[in-house]
Order: structure tokens, then C-alpha cells, then sequence
């Protein structure tokens, strides 16, 4: 991308729109971020002059796109003979540079984003020098590059990484069970900020927005926001503070807003404490429900600054004997560990298959991802957040540990990883210590020091360090040898190993489940990974671990599909490949009760799953069934009542003969903005259409569109070989939109190919950045005569007596008119001490004879749907005494419909000399609150609405009444 231009410098916030008849407010303000991770120069190694000089020059350096890597590599690391302090591999410097228009006006501000950089970071604006990063390479930073930029015109920016070894910043220096990749590897952004804006979390700890919920349950949320604003002008700011909760429609839910006068070059901390009472819904993994909380600074009525968060209603909690408890009720956390990087990329993951490895965790059933060793991409956590994922995340480290400087730099690490992301409500709790090495109490108190709302975990291990939680809230072990937990103690097995052939996985997961007190467990690992420890004869650099869910390129293994058997609800059968089968048996995973076993199209029974004393616990254990199967065709189906609801088949194959060819854009959408990378398979195929086993022939990939295969033969990459009958292929999209055809062939076999079409890429519109809120209008009234107690948040309408009209403001600011008028006596009333959750508003109203009629009407209503709600509680001790009451919407034409056969509740105000006595009883008015009778009608947008109501005398009572306390009028669409 060569321009950048600052899309919408000024914003009306109150500049109201129509969009499907309820109004809108855009949420765009002077805040600018814009991804710039198109257009790059890059070269690797040393150069001969630095950007502030006159000879400085690029000539001959790579086109490249972020994220980008300090080289592409083979899958065994390009053969590095590499111990696991990683000496020589992606060992040493790199540049980049970018030149573009900067659009940006006196009174704005410009900074330099980074999601992350291996690892020392040095900055140039226009030849000047701005500064260094050194904290690490995993966590964010940013420059402020106000004083360098020249506005309006071409910049040229130029970044400097070194990712030689560096024993002051962690987790370099020692040994690691990962690589440090090397490259300018995650996202980059330009943003632009009016002088008054929110800072950035990570910058101190106070900066930035933090969103708390203090108090969470099903019927009520108190949501808290800390915001930090500064003022980098020379001139004293006077503005407004807003934050508006919003659904998950982008409905407004609630907003409250203060002034503030700030100083000038200066800053202030501003909390707003606000929450819901209405349909309340909690995340949680099978409900993962986003609001989102919009945070805005309004000067003079323009939208000066707007950032988005999540916002998830869910509480954690720690019970000795009951668990882990997620919103009050026991939770079992079950998944695996996750590193970022992928191969021939290493750690220059983007965002698109960051999400496909959330969205493969979810398919597996898991609802845990252990992050591991280090902070992870802000995609991966966005998308745990929306696909329901609970995550636990740790600061850079592995066994070793270093002097002061390094121990500074961890601890500011942890602090800026939390920071970064606290705000998610997926993230269940922080790493406290040096894995393998357990608890560090700075790294606790630090992490608290952060974010007290969330627990933190020791890193321990069996074989060093204190056996216990230490300091921290949990004791998070490596449970490789049987972890036994203290009696004070919970347990979460943050690595477990088990068995290839899953048997070992089973027995761990059942002990598990057969404790409370053993909240869950992440296996290790969830993916083969690339590690310098040589664990693998064929190539000594990829640890392919013994359950692992995934291979290295997020194809699926045995393993992953007995845990979608344990962990998914949705009928499933599959028979393992011969890398999850036990001699002269087949086994079978299902979460159905049993399984019938066909051979060649004969039936081998019906067998039940395999169930010992060491599984006894887990749901569904596998079906092993004593069956020698050395050729032929296998299909499992799963009985339910012995009915077939899900089957798989397998075969022993024949020669190769085809191939068949796929892409998987599980979380691709489908942009063509030059980052992303879709992962593509061949699966080289029998004439019968089944996967062959054992690895693959070489297959050579050629595409066209605008797009390219990442990597050549120089690394493996392709043509490819690699195991258990699928060659895969990464296939990096272009910036313009095309039709991209794959196609595959290797010699001897039928060709295959197949093809996706990308769309235009919207760099300026991050995720989950500016929308339009949506404000419909809602209008709480509570009725009464001039003497009534107010409902907290109704609007009173206090009158004497008889017929009235009243112009209301409604929630969004609409006039709506509203009249009451009846063809007999009106009694506007009061009374008081009736309980209840809306007391105040069921003790007084409007109250008539039965036999009267009495019409609600609603003018000046915008076109649309509304959903009416009125009380009617009545004053009695006695059912008999109560009419029961009917409705009509008028006119007819409104569509409209009402509560049937509605009886109201009743009950005699508490006297106070009866107060408090347990046993008397008040005749109902505690239920008035749900008592409340529903209607539904269309406005066209003129005209008037009338709701009809009336009453008939009851036969024990000729001369009972009927009463309106008060009314909620909600449009819904």
C-alpha cells in the first residue's frame, strides 16, 4: 500500500442516520489505524552505511509483505545442526523499510504500531533516529512518530532487527524447547490520533482502557471501565468521557458519559461504572455471547477518539471440593498447547491461520488452549473469545533464567502481555513463574499488580521446585509422572503426555474427571512443532509429538478425533489410521453407545466402547475390537438405539492412482491483502478414491491468479513430499482480487486442481474497529399520581387525575408522545411498601372501574417493530377480587398482538409493623415484577398506536377496578 489517507478526520457523533428504520450513531472518530503491512523493502544481514546518512540506499532489496520472516525454511530448519540454545538458526539482522503518505493535520498525533518483532527493534523516520524496543520479541510496542513525520507527504520509515543471541532479553540467553524466528513477523499499523486520545494499555499502569465486570450473575452485570486520556496539546481540553455498551447486534444497551477539563500536556484517569439488567447472557464455551464496550472522547460534539473491546459477562472461580466453577457451575477444562509457528514461515503466522488453529481446537471439542511459551497474536485470542476457547497465557520463558536486566525485561513482559490482553474474556489467568521452574513471586505480584480479577499459575514441574502452588492461586503442573496435588491445593495439568494410540490420553483424562479438585489439563502438544531438542529420526528438528492433535501443517491425527469423540455432542464415528490402531485390533472412536464393525461388506458385529478401571470416567472411550485387518475395506457405524446415525470408512489401500486436491479457508475471508496464507492438501488417492498410507510421492504445485506458493525446492516445500497419503502446500494471496486455481500433479497419478476467488481488502477497518451502533428507541415510563415513589430508571408521569398527553425523550433522543384516556374516571394513584424488583413502579398507576375502557397511545413513533410491555398489579388479598384483563392493538392494521387470557398479579401493600415476619405473606405483589403482559405491533411511521385495554367485573366483586402501572415501549427492528 502506497497511500495512506486519513478516511474521516472529523465525525459528528450525534449526525443520526436511518438504517432499517432504527437510528444509527458511526462510531469512526480522528482515531486512524491503518495496516500497512503491504509495500516493504526488506534485506537480511548487515549493511554498509546506517538510514541517517546521505548514501543510505536500498537498491536491490526484496518486496515483501507482513507478517514476513527473516528466511523461509525447510521443515527441518534447513538441516541447522543447532543445539537448543539456538546459536546459528535465524541468528542475526535484518532490515526493512517502507515509504508512504502520511495524512495528518496540526493537532494530531502519529505512531508506529508492532504486534511483535524478533527482538530488538530500532526505528528511523525520514533518516532521524527514534528509538529502540528491547523487551522481547512477543509482546506490542509502538513509536510516537508526531515529531518526525512530515504531514501530507512521503515518509520513509526504516526498521532495524536484530535477532542475534541476547542473554538481557527473554527468553534468549539459554536454552528453549521453541525457536526464536527471526523477521518483522506480526502486524504493523500507522495510526493517527488527535492530540486528545486514550493511550495505549501497555504504556504504564494506568494507560489505556481496562474493562472489569465486578459483579456477574443471570440476572444482573456491573461492568467497570478505567480509561487514561492525554492531552498532547499546549491548551487546556475540556470534552466528554462516553462508554456505551452494545450487543452482539450492535444494539446500544447502555451509555454513560461524564466531563473532564484536562491539563495542558498531561494526562488523567477516568472510571465509569455502569452495567445491565436485562437478558443477561454469560460466555461460556458452549455460549460464547460478545457484547462490546465502545469508549469515546467527544469535544464540541465530534467523535475525537473511539476504542472497541470485548466484553464477556462470565465469572471464574477456584472451589476447594467443587472445582473450577465458570458462571457458578463446575467446568472441566480440556484441551492442549499451542505454538504459533507454522513451516517454512516459522513464527510469521498471519492472521487467517491463526484463527483456522482456534477454530481447529473448537472442532476437536476442546475448550481449553494452553499458549505456550509466550505471549500469542491478538488474532488467536480474538478468536478464543468468539468461538468460546478458555485460554491461559505466560510470559517468554523455558527453563533458564538470567541476571537483573533479563528479570526486568521478563517482568515487563508479563506486565505488557497482560495489558495487552486482559480485556479478553477468554483469558482465564496469567503464568507466574519460569516454566519448568514454578512460582517467582514477582512475576505473581506483578501479574496482580496488572489485573487482580484474574488468577495466575506457578509453571511447575515434578522434578524441581516447590510441589505447590506457592504464591500463586493454582498449582499448574507437568503431569508426566502421576502430579499429586496438596490438600489445600487445586491442580491443572498444564502439559500431560499419553499414548499414540490415544489409551494413555484416556486414563489421564479420567483421572481427571474423577477429581474435582483436578480442574483440567492441556496436552501436550497440540501440533508437531519445530524444536532444536532432535526428537525425530527423519527430521531431527520437528518434534512430532505422541498425541498431538494436528501434524505440522494442521492436518489431523488420530488423536484429535477421539478427543471430538469425548468432547462433542454431534454423532460421530471414525476408525484411526494405522498410527492410532493396537496390533490385531481395530480400534474405533465414537461418542455413540456402540459400534457396528463391517469388513468388506460383512458385518463383524456390534460392539460396546472398551471400558476399564483406568478410563471409567471419560465419556467415550474407544471401541477396541479383537479383529486382525490387514486388507480390505473397513466402515464403523455408530448405533444409537440401534439405529445407524453416523458411519466412516477406511481401507487398506491399493497403488496410488489420483489426486484430489483441496483448500481449507477455515478462517479465510476470503480478502486479498497480500498476508494471508491458505493451506492447501493434496491427498493422493487409490483408484477407489481412498488416502493411501505412508507418505506421499513428490507432488508439484503450480498456481495461478494473483497469488503464489510460499516456498520452493529449495526447502522441500514443493514439489513436496510428506506422510500418511497427504502433500500438503501454502499458497500466499495476492493483493488483487482474482480467481486463484490450484493444481497438483506427481508422476504417474491423475492430476487434481481446484480454486477460490478473493475479494477487495479494506486495510483501514482492522477487526472489530468503527461500526455503527445501532440506538433503537426505548421508553421506560412509570405512572402515578404526584405523590409516587420513582422506579430507578423510568421516566415519572405524575398527574392529579383524569385524561393526559405527555411528549417523552426516549432512550436515543426520539419525542414520542404518549396519551391516556379511558371512557370513564381516571384515578391516578399511590400507595407504598409493596416488594418486589420493580416495587416502585407496581405501587402506583392509573386505576378505573372495570366494564371502562382505557387507551395507551403512542404518537410520533418512528417506522418499525415494537415490543410493548404493561403492568397492571392490583391492589387485593384475594384472586377472587382480580378481573382478568384483555388487549387490541388499534388500528387493527398494526399487526398487533397481545398476552391472552392475561390475569394481573395482586397483593396488599406490607404494613411496617408486619415487616420482616417470614409467614404472613403479602398476597403475590413480590411476583408483580414477571407479572407483566406483552405486546407486539408495526408502526408505519405516521399515525397513532393505541394499546386497548380493558376489564371485566369479577362475579364475587361488581365493583372492582383495573390499573396501568407502567409501560417499557422497545423498538426491535
Amino acid at each position: 500500500m502506497n497511500n495512506f489517507k486519513l478516511l474521516l478526520a472529523v465525525t459528528w457523533l450525534f449526525s443520526w442516520i436511518t438504517q432499517a428504520n432504527v437510528l444509527t450513531v458511526d462510531t469512526s472518530s480522528e482515531r486512524n489505524q491503518v495496516n500497512i503491512n503491504q509495500g516493504w523493502k526488506y534485506h537480511k544481514g548487515k549493511v554498509n552505511t546506517d538510514p541517517t546518512k546521505r548514501s543510505w540506499n536500498t537498491s536491490g532489496w526484496e518486496q515483501v509483505t507482513l507478517p514476513h520472516s527473516y528466511q523461509l525454511t525447510s521443515i527441518n530448519l534447513d538441516d541447522s545442526t543447532d543445539d537448543k540454545s539456538q546459536k546459528t538458526f535465524h541468528r542475526d539482522v535484518s532490515w526493512y523499510q517502507k515509504e508512504m503518505l502520511v495524512s495528518a493535520t496540526d493537532g494530531q498525533q502519529v505512531f508506529l504500531e508492532f504486534e511483535g518483532a524478533h527482538q530488538r527493534t530500532q526505528l528511523w523516520v525520514n533518516n532521524q533516529f527514534v528509538g529502540e524496543h528491547a523487551t522481547g520479541g512477543y509482546t506490542p510496542f509502538h513509536f510516537n512518530i508526531t515529531k518526525f513525520v512530515k504531514r501530507n507527504e512521503k515518509n520513509t520509515f526504516v526498521v532495524f532487527l536484530d535477532n542475534r543471541v541476547d542473554k538481557d532479553i527473554p527468553p534468549d540467553g539459554h536454552v528453549t524447547d521453541y525457536v526464536l524466528f527471526g523477521g518483522l513477523y506480526r502486524d504493523v499499523y500507522l495510526t493517527v490520533t488527535d492530540d486528545l486520545h486514550f493511550s495505549y494499555n501497555w504504556e504504564s499502569k494506568t494507560s489505556g482502557i481496562f474493562v472489569t465486570t465486578p459483579t456477574v450473575n443471570e440476572r444482573d452485570a456491573t461492568v467497570s471501565v478505567r480509561s487514561e486520556v492525554k492531552n498532547n496539546s499546549n491548551k487546556v481540553k475540556s470534552f466528554t468521557v462516553a462508554t456505551k455498551i452494545v450487543d452482539a447486534n450492535q444494539n446500544l444497551l447502555v451509555e454513560h458519559t461524564t466531563k473532564h477539563t484536562l491539563e495542558a500536556n498531561s494526562k488523567t484517569t477516568i472510571k465509569h461504572t455502569t452495567g445491565l439488567s436485562e437478558n443477561i447472557q454469560l460466555w461460556s464455551p458452549d455460549n460464547p455471547y460478545l457484547y462490546r464496550v465502545y469508549s469515546q472522547i467527544i469535544d464540541d460534539k465530534k467523535n475525537i477518539d473511539t476504542i472497541s473491546n470485548p466484553l464477556g459477562l462470565r465469572t471464574f472461580e477456584l472451589r476447594l471440593n467443587e472445582g473450577l466453577l465458570l458462571n457458578g457451575k463446575p467446568i472441566k477444562i480440556i484441551g492442549a498447547n499451542r505454538h504459533q509457528h507454522y513451516p517454512y514461515i516459522g513464527d510469521a503466522v498471519p492472521n487467517n491461520l491463526h484463527r483456522n488453529d482456534a477454530i481447529k481446537f473448537k472442532e476437536a471439542g476442546m475448550n481449553l488452549v494452553r499458549l505456550a511459551h509466550y505471549p500469542h497474536d491478538d488474532a488467536f485470542i480474538e478468536a478464543c473469545n468468539e468461538l468460546g476457547l478458555i485460554v491461559v497465557e505466560e510470559p517468554p520463558t523455558w527453563i533458564e533464567f538470567g541476571d537483573d536486566v533479563w528479570f526486568d525485561r521478563l517482568e515487563q513482559a508479563t506486565r505488557v502481555m497482560i495489558r495487552n490482553h486482559r480485556n479478553h474474556p477468554s483469558v482465564l489467568g496469567w503464568g507466574a513463574g519460569i516454566n519448568h521452574r514454578g512460582t517467582i513471586k514477582r512475576m505473581h505480584y506483578a501479574a496482580k499488580e496488572e489485573d487482580p480479577t484474574r488468577i495466575t499459575m506457578n509453571n511447575g514441574t515434578l522434578w524441581t521446585g516447590e510441589q505447590h502452588s506457592g504464591v500463586t492461586d493454582l498449582y499448574a503442573v507437568m503431569d508426566y509422572r502421576g502430579a499429586v496435588r496438596k490438600p489445600h491445593d487445586m491442580l491443572f495439568a498444564m502439559e500431560h503426555s499419553g499414548t499414540r494410540d490415544s489409551l494413555g490420553l484416556q486414563e489421564i483424562v479420567s483421572r481427571y474427571k474423577g477429581d474435582p479438585n483436578l480442574i483440567g489439563l492441556a496436552s501436550w502438544s497440540g501440533h508437531d512443532s519445530n524444536s532444536f531438542i532432535k526428537r525425530d529420526k527423519q527430521y531431527p528438528n520437528l518434534s512430532v509429538w505422541g498425541i498431538s492433535s494436528w501434524d505440522a501443517f494442521r492436518s489431523p491425527k488420530p488423536i484429535f478425533y477421539w478427543y471430538q469423540s469425548e468432547l462433542t455432542t454431534e454423532p460421530m464415528v471414525h476408525i484411526p489410521d494405522v498410527g492410532g490402531q493396537i496390533k490385531d485390533s481395530v480400534q474405533v472412536f465414537s461418542n455413540a453407545e456402540s459400534v457396528e464393525l463391517v469388513h468388506d461388506g460383512k458385518s463383524v458385529g456390534v460392539f460396546s466402547p472398551s471400558i476399564t478401571e483406568k478410563n471409567k470416567n471419560v465419556n467415550s472411550p474407544s471401541t477396541i475390537i479383537p479383529y486382525k485387518w490387514d486388507s480390505g475395506v473397513m466402515t464403523a457405524h455408530a448405533l444409537e438405539n440401534g439405529k445407524r446415525v453416523a458411519s466412516h470408512t477406511r481401507a487398506k489401500t491399493n497403488d496410488a492412482y489420483q489426486i484430489s486436491l483441496a483448500f481449507d479457508t477455515t478462517g479465510y475471508d476470503f480478502s486479498a491483502d497480500g498476508s494471508s496464507i491458505v493451506m492447501a492438501y493434496a491427498y493422493i488417492e487409490d483408484k477407489n478414491g481412498y488416502v493411501i498410507e505412508g507418505d506421499t510421492p513428490y507432488v508439484t504445485f503450480s498456481v495461478s491468479g494473483d497469488a503464489e506458493i510460499v516456498g520452493d525446492k529449495t526447502i522441500g516445500a514443493n514439489p513436496v513430499t510428506w506422510r500418511n497419503g497427504i502433500a500438503p502446500v501454502m499458497v500466499r494471496v495476492g493483493n488483487t482480487p482474482s480467481t486463484i486455481k490450484l493444481q497438483a500433479k506427481a508422476k504417474g497419478l491423475k492430476s487434481g486442481s481446484t480454486s477460490l476467488t478473493t475479494k477487495k481488502w479494506l486495510p483501514a477497518q482492522p477487526h472489530n474497529k468503527h461500526k455503527l451502533i445501532n440506538t433503537p428507541l426505548e421508553l421506560k415510563v412509570d405512572i402515578g399520581n404526584l405523590e409516587q415513589h420513582p422506579q430507578e430508571g423510568f421516566q415519572l408521569w405524575s398527574q392529579e387525575s383524569g385524561e393526559q398527553f405527555k411528549q417523552f425523550i426516549a432512550s436515543n433522543k426520539q419525542k414520542v408522545g404518549v396519551a391516556i384516556t379511558a371512557n370513564g374516571d381516571i384515578d391516578w394513584t399511590h400507595t407504598w411498601g409493596m416488594p418486589g424488583d420493580l416495587s416502585f413502579m407496581i405501587e402506583d398507576g392509573v386505576e378505573l372501574s372495570t366494564n371502562s375502557t382505557l387507551m395507551l397511545t403512542f404518537s410520533d413513533l418512528p417506522k418499525g417493530k415494537y415490543t410493548l410491555k404493561t403492568w397492571h398489579h392490583m391492589l387485593s388479598d384475594k384472586r377472587d377480587n382480580v378481573p382478568s384483563i384483555g388487549f387490541n392493538i388499534n388500528p387493527t392494521k398494526r399487526q398487533g398482538s397481545s398476552t391472552k387470557n392475561y390475569t394481573p398479579t395482586f397483593g396488599q401493600r406490607i404494613k411496617v409493623s408486619e415487616a420482616g415476619g417470614g409467614t404472613r405473606g403479602d398476597g403475590g405483589s413480590n411476583k408483580g415484577a414477571k407479572g407483566y403482559a406483552k405486546h407486539t405491533f408495526v408502526s408505519n411511521g405516521n399515525g397513532k398506536t393505541s394499546l386497548v385495554i380493558s376489564a371485566k367485573s369479577t362475579s364475587k366483586s361488581k365493583d372492582s377496578k383495573f390499573r396501568l402501572n407502567g409501560f417499557v415501549l422497545t423498538q426491535t427492528h
